[in-house]
């Protein structure tokens, strides 16, 4: 006794393990750097110069940096330029120890 059924029913099962035993898409594994937000450091480039930096915010090898020291008290909006930092490009950072 012959099943017509049973042959759709095989195509879609056969069709549905061919698609979840298929190739899993690809992630980017996100970098994890010594830094954090919020933190001060100095960065020492692999040409020589170094740079202190307050780490405002990280996305991908750069780093934004922002005044390391309180600012003194102004008048009026102060115009303050965003400075990134290539972090791939650097060859030592250094940790402030926080003040007690």
């Amino acid at each position: 006794m012959r099943h017509p059924w049973f042959v759709p029913v095989l195509l879609a099962l056969a069709t549905l393990g061919g698609y979840l035993a298929g190739p899993r898409p690809v992630q980017a594994q996100s970098e994890q750097w010594p830094v954090s937000t919020g933190e001060v450091v100095t960065l020492t480039f692999s040409g020589g110069g170094t740079r202190r930096c307050a780490v405002e915010a990280i996305k991908g090898t750069f780093a934004r940096c922002g005044p390391g020291e309180r600012q003194p008290f102004s008048i009026g909006p102060r115009e303050r330029s965003e400075e990134w930092v290539n972090l791939a490009q650097l060859e030592w950072i250094t940790k402030a120890r926080p003040d007690r």
